[in-house]
């Protein structure tokens, strides 16, 4: 199993003009954060639309998204800028902004050009400037349409909506076999999330909803495991799990056929975490990922969130609300 402590990538800035410094955030939730952005299609073609749902919280749980601001950018990152997107995109408005509204559900559309701008394709020419080079794949052979958010107290943050595009420098009968064969990414889903009892067995815990069944109850200052599940992905059908899909692997120009990696995500609005981040490797066939989570010691309820992301930019995630007894 995986397993990592590192930060959300998220952006602050206290001005609209300012250059967004990228911080690392933890996983216990104190003020109202954007932890997740999904998007459906988790791929999609040139000119399909799309819609971007937000997670948006904060420690009692979910909070208001009718001040985040939405934008794709049209862009392109420099070469060697950090980040996920061109630092330039973080602002209030700009000719390389194309707004998609406010709220927590907005609706988009992937621009013809989006392969040209972000994908392998060469890029248009730009009067006075020299010539753009394509932008390179990453680890898993996509591209990505950027998106920038604003949200409350001047905090910016990028979603990517992945683009179906298809590779380049490689000969007709693999692009023929490739485009027949590649399936556009799905995003993943929290089939499970359960307590790990001492003798390994397990407790389901009932994730919020109107017809959820009882909270999970602990002590303060309990420390519990957690086991969160996705669906188990065989043959070519769409699927929740870490799915497989063709990639051209760069040095044969042939196609060779991998399975996406998954990482858990662990967020809260109190206690604490042993690990951020849990879960497989791509050559790693197991469909849960597991952390310990420390209650914290005050009684109440306490928010968790899970949050799945697939190795394709595919995002899925799951809340519940645990009572915290003294």
């Amino acid at each position: 199993m995986v397993r990592r402590r590192l930060g959300a990538v998220g952006l602050v800035c206290g001005v609209a003009a300012c250059t967004p410094t990228f911080v690392d955030e933890t996983a216990i939730v104190s003020s109202p954060r954007l932890l997740a952005v999904q998007a459906v299609p988790a791929e999609g073609a040139l000119g399909a639309g799309f819609t971007l749902t937000a997670l948006y919280v904060d420690q009692d749980g979910p909070h208001d998204p009718s001040g985040i601001d939405w934008a794709t950018c049209l862009l392109q990152k420099p070469l060697g800028e950090p980040g996920p997107i061109n630092e330039s995109c973080f602002v209030d408005a700009s000719p390389d902004l194309v707004s998609l509204g406010d709220g927590g559900i907005v609706h988009g559309t992937i621009p013809q050009n989006a392969c040209q701008l972000f994908g392998p394709d060469s890029p248009p020419p730009q009067m006075g400037q020299p010539s753009a080079r394509p932008t390179d794949p990453d680890t898993t052979g996509g591209f990505y349409l950027p998106i920038r958010t604003k949200s409350a107290g001047g905090q910016w943050s990028a979603a990517l909506e992945r683009i179906a595009c298809q590779p380049s420098g490689i000969t007709q009968s693999v692009s023929l076999a490739f485009s027949s064969g590649y399936r556009l990414n799905a995003n993943p889903t929290v089939s499970a999330l359960s307590r790990v009892d001492a003798d390994g067995g397990t407790s389901p815990i009932a994730a919020d909803a109107a017809d959820a069944g009882p909270a999970l109850t602990v002590a303060a200052g309990e420390r519990v495991a957690l086991r969160v599940e996705w669906p188990a992905c065989s043959g070519t059908d769409a699927c929740g799990g870490a799915e497989s899909y063709l990639y051209i692997d760069p040095a044969s120009k042939q196609i060779v056929t991998r399975r996406e990696s998954m990482v858990a995500s662990w967020y809260a609005g109190a206690g604490s975490f042993d690990e951020d981040r849990s879960g497989r490797g791509e050559t790693d066939t197991a469909t849960n990922a597991e952390d310990t989570w420390t209650a914290p010691k005050t009684p109440g309820p306490a928010h968790l969130w899970v949050v799945l992301r697939d190795a394709r930019g595919g995002v899925g995630w799951a809340a519940y609300t645990v009572v915290v007894e003294p």
